[in-house]
């Protein structure tokens, strides 16, 4: 088999897991925002204040997650939460204009929401896993 045909990148060890820790804490992040929707919304709380109150619930547990069990970094906060922060804040971003030009080019909403949908875990991992949350002169990620 020639070099050609091989792959550039292969999955250092760890990274394995770290991509499967990384969709646990991404699952549980969204059921809180699932769980935190119906609450809010019971206890007369607006739709879009609703909503943003749920996004930042997901959030902060996704942030945690990711800090005590994804990446388990010993790290500043300081540090690794301004730049979690920035990755999310660039990805919402992103991909409230993916949807809008999904639908512009014609895609019915739900197929719109589908493409950020799968749009999203990939960029997130890979902004969180070699930047937000990468080591510095330690050499990367656990």
């Amino acid at each position: 088999m020639s070099n050609a045909s091989s792959p550039r990148w292969r999955a250092r060890p760890g990274e394995i897991a770290a991509v499967a820790r990384f969709a646990v804490v991404g699952v549980v992040s969204t059921l809180v925002y699932l769980g935190a929707s119906p609450v809010l919304l019971n206890r007369g709380v607006g739709p879009q204040p609703t909503n943003l109150l749920a996004f930042l619930l997901g959030t902060v547990a996704s942030y945690l997650g990711h800090y005590f069990f994804t990446y388990r970094s010993g790290d500043s906060h300081w540090r690794l939460g301004s730049r979690f922060f920035l990755v999310t804040s660039g990805l919402a971003s992103l991909c409230a204009g993916l949807h809008q030009s999904a639908l512009l080019l014609g895609a019915e909403p739900r197929g719109a929401a589908l493409f950020v949908a799968f749009a999203y875990p990939p960029l997130s991992f890979g902004l969180n896993h070699f930047w937000a949350f990468a080591r510095g002169a330690s050499g990367g990620v656990k």
